[in-house]
């Protein structure tokens, strides 16, 4: 109510960021309670929006491209209101997990410091409303001073490097970086607030990128000394931080910091600090390769011109190539693939890899759904190839947009049955990391060398409307002309489904 919007209208959204929701209850519900998806739309039901929800399951990413995709859905006139909300609860599925991948620390995290040792891990929740008309009355922005806050520009880019381990170069961060600055003065920034998650290569990953930038004069400080990482709620979290630490006209020192211990050139302090700027940068950096930025700024009233857009852009995209993968058989562009074997997930996938690709000796260490993803992906570009088109054409400019249900169900049983009690305790890092839906983008864009784009949407259902507009919204980037996007579900090894295509913009 205190927003001043009305959820109940058609022109209202509700986006919730979360990496695994209620998955430490996994076992003592019903699977379909615990998808996130379902979990939005009980929330966005409870809370009276009649639209259908979307969840931003993007790793440590999460946060910051949702508050990038609740933007862009506002810029494109399909909705006038967006409520984000970041929400992540760590307990035994995934401290075991972070754990196993020997990424925590067992004193306060010291991010960027010479002696960090890893991570700690936070709980929190937090929401913004983002709103393309201006709310009326003070009590709906929360201030007197006739201020009100900007998002700019967001972007999302893939290293194509690993699953799990950052860019040495950090060629993704580095990428949004760039963009995001464009036509932003660098001395209206206040600071940089970056991910600095206290782990070795994250933060020196983030200071290379920093310097590469030209933004090492640039204050930078990290807040998870303060709040640890809150996984998908740390996005929406720390930039509401950064808006109040705007507001009172201060830069907040990085909590654990003493000595530096990166090798890019980056301006931080221990300490606060006063500042008069009304700008700052967000970063934040996820498995799966996957990085993000977005610029946000303070502004007066008075300056801000927004108009009510009600007018549905036109499809912006063209399909190209259709590739659809089920228990009963692989089909490309409407022909059925013959394969040999039994027709069931455990030959078929394995039998077409095998018959039709067999040079990619990392797909025998993927899960279901990867190996689900990166088949239909090499299916889609075998038959672009034949139009004389390659790989090379396409590694700055394509991204790689997917959606299911079920997230990763299939490896979040796998993984669970890890820890099910003290006498089989035995967390694996290589299970734990396909707990995350996205890594599918990445092991995609890792074979391709993809930059691009890469994200992961859940949503209650398989719903092709509520697909376009997602994914006309990654057209936003000018850098992006296709995508390699559609439904990707995988609950096991009798229920599965790829639909997916080549997403190319139409050229005017």
């Amino acid at each position: 109510d205190d927003s001043g919007i009305n959820v109940a209208d058609d022109r209202s959204v509700f986006i919730l960021s979360s990496t695994k929701g209620a998955i430490e209850r996994l076992g003592e519900e019903a699977d379909e309670r615990l998808y996130l998806g379902e979990t939005a739309q009980r929330i966005a039901t409870q809370l009276g929006f009649t639209t259908h929800p979307v969840v931003v399951c993007n790793a440590c990413i999460s946060g910051c491209a949702a508050i990038i995709l609740a933007s862009r859905l506002l810029q494109l006139g399909v909705y006038n209101h967006a409520v984000v909300c970041g929400a992540d609860s760590p307990q035994r599925f995934i401290i075991s997990g972070f754990q196993s991948l020997n990424a925590m620390s067992a004193e306060s995290c010291k991010p960027f410091d010479i002696e960090r040792q890893g991570l700690n891990l936070g709980e929190a929740a937090a929401t913004v409303v983002l709103s393309s008309r201006l709310p009326s009355g003070t009590s709906a922005i929360g201030r007197s001073d006739n201020r009100v806050w900007t998002i700019g520009h967001g972007y999302v880019k893939n290293d194509a490097f690993h699953i799990s381990a950052p860019s040495k170069t950090a060629e993704g961060l580095l990428d949004a970086l760039q963009q995001t600055m464009e036509n932003v003065e660098k001395d209206d920034l206040a600071f940089v607030n970056a991910h600095g998650t206290a782990t070795l290569f994250n933060d020196q990953m983030e200071s290379i990128a920093i310097q590469r930038a030209g933004l090492s004069d640039v204050p930078v400080n990290a807040l998870k000394g303060y709040i640890g990482h809150s996984l998908g709620a740390a996005g929406v979290f720390e930039t509401i931080l950064c808006m109040k630490s705007v507001d009172d006209h201060t830069v907040l020192g990085t909590r654990g910091y003493d000595e530096i211990g990166v090798s890019g050139k980056v301006m931080l302090s221990a300490e606060h600090s006063p500042t008069h700027k009304t700008g700052f940068i967000k970063m934040l950096s996820g498995f799966g390769g996957c990085n993000a930025t977005l610029y946000a700024k303070s502004v007066e009233i008075s300056s801000v011109s927004l108009k009510e857009r009600r007018e549905r852009i036109p499809s912006v995209f063209r399909k190209m190539h259709h590739v659809r993968i089920s228990p009963e058989g692989a089909w490309l562009d409407g022909r059925f693939l013959p394969v040999d074997g039994e027709p069931n997930e455990k030959s078929l996938l394995t039998t077409i890899y095998k018959k039709m690709i067999g040079d990619y000796p990392k797909y025998y260490k993927m899960d279901g759904l990867c190996r689900l993803g990166f088949i239909a992906s090499e299916l889609l570009l075998q038959a672009e190839k034949t139009e004389g088109i390659s790989i090379k054409e396409h590694q700055r400019n394509r991204g790689v947009v997917l959606f299911n249900r079920s997230s990763s169900i299939s490896s979040d049983k796998k993984y669970l049955a890890s820890i099910a009690d003290k006498e089989n305790y035995f967390p694996s890092p290589s299970v734990f990391v396909y707990t995350l839906p996205n890594i599918v983008t990445g092991e995609i864009a890792i074979r391709n060398d993809y930059h691009g784009e890469t994200s992961f949407y859940i949503l209650p259902e398989k719903n092709e409307e509520q697909m376009q507009t997602l994914i006309q919204t990654a057209f936003l980037d000018r850098q992006t002309t296709s995508l390699l996007t559609g439904w990707i579900d995988y609950e096991d090894r009798e229920h599965y489904e790829a639909d997916m295509y080549i997403a190319s913009i139409n050229k005017v």
